[in-house]
């Protein structure tokens, strides 16, 4: 992997992972302001470790520290179950009490919760995993003609041969085709 791919592809992570703390935070808010007492000191007291733990793991992350990358990627998989579950918890209140807001929300949180969860694909990807621990295994460098891509799906990072990639290649993360057919005409 290109230094300056996976450095732009780390920025990216760091970015979306603060994102994430953000909504987050503004969720701790919204729940802080309606309830009893001791339901919200409870959620609160909890919501605030997390984003202190979030916080640190992503500087750790950011600063290439030993196995962040690993508390990084359980970090965006429990924020993305979060959201998962307070987004369908949202839809189905708002749709019973036909509230569009809400329910517009809890389908957003369910998108992002979504998205946040295929970004740990870029995590796995070996070729990260070398530059991130910045090991030098010739097996995962790249060929001559071999260029980096990402799945428009799934967003997996690959290693792939333009003049060679046609609408039957598939993601071997996601089995979704690569190519779109109406790009390629």
């Amino acid at each position: 992997m290109s230094e300056i791919a996976a450095d732009d592809l780390r920025r990216r992570l760091t970015t979306f992972a603060s994102l994430n703390l953000l909504i987050f935070a503004l969720i701790l808010v919204s729940i802080a302001s309606n309830g009893n007492d001791i339901f919200v000191g409870f959620i609160l007291g909890f919501g605030l470790l997390l984003i202190f733990y979030g916080i640190t793991v992503i500087i750790g992350f950011y600063q290439m520290k030993d196995n962040y990358d690993v508390r990084f990627g359980n970090l965006e998989q429990f924020i993305s179950v979060i959201f998962l579950v307070i987004g369908v918890i949202q839809t189905i209140v708002g749709f019973l009490a036909t509230e569009l807001f809400l329910s517009t929300q809890g389908i957003l949180l369910i998108l992002l919760g979504n998205s946040s969860r295929r970004r740990q694909a870029s995590l796995k990807n070996p070729q990260f995993i070398q530059w991130y621990y910045q090991e030098n295994n010739s097996d995962l460098n790249l060929r001559q003609e071999e260029v980096y891509a990402s799945c428009p799906h799934c967003s997996s990072l690959l290693a792939v041969i333009p003049s060679l990639l046609g609408p039957q290649d598939r993601c071997p993360n996601c089995e979704c085709l690569l190519v779109n057919l109406k790009e390629e005409e």
